[in-house]
């Protein structure tokens, strides 16, 4: 039963800030929003009994990934949010959110012994690298995935910077800077 409650609480959650991200106004704001949407995704994947796949989550998505899209973000911006405002409506989701999240953990490492089954096969780290990386001719050909998606981060990356330095260069820019 708890778990169900658990289930629940992380999914409109999830589902909460995924709509904040399209309601935000501030890049910066939707960013934060996709944080706590993959975070309380990482939470349902470890209800669901995939703890390694819930710290993959949080480690590369919500960490790796949403910190290069909020450098560039900041980056791009180049300083010309002079105001940016402290609240508006998304904040008034994510913020308890977070708060609700912070509960959520701390409930569940109070709750939870702290040991460790080294022996569990099922999502074991093992079996999903082994599953995953797998370059045998007969594999799956997961790890190709892992290729094309960096690949294609990085080709948006440096087209966002291409496209924000033509933008910068153009003489609308130029008298924008003069009149500040």
């Amino acid at each position: 039963m708890l778990a169900l409650i658990y289930f629940i609480v992380l999914s409109v959650i999830a589902v909460g800030a995924a709509v904040c991200v399209f309601l935000s106004r501030h890049p910066l704001y939707g960013a934060l929003s996709l944080i706590v949407s993959m975070v309380s995704l990482a939470g349902i994947y470890g209800l669901i009994g995939s703890p390694f796949i819930g710290v993959v989550q949080i480690m590369v998505y919500a960490g790796a990934i949403m910190m290069l899209v909020t450098f560039v973000i900041m980056v791009l911006n180049g300083a010309r949010d002079s105001k940016t405002p402290m609240f508006d409506k998304v904040s008034l989701f994510v913020i308890p959110a977070v708060l609700v999240l912070a509960g959520l953990v701390g409930f569940a490492l109070v709750r939870s012994p702290v040991a460790f089954d080294a022996t569990a096969l099922r999502g074991s780290v093992k079996l999903t690298s082994e599953t995953l990386f797998n370059v045998a001719q007969t594999g799956p050909g997961y790890f190709v995935l892992f290729e094309v998606l960096g690949l294609l981060l990085l080709s948006a990356m440096v087209a966002a910077v291409l496209l924000a330095k033509k933008r910068l260069g153009s003489a609308e820019s130029e008298n924008m800077e003069d009149k500040h």
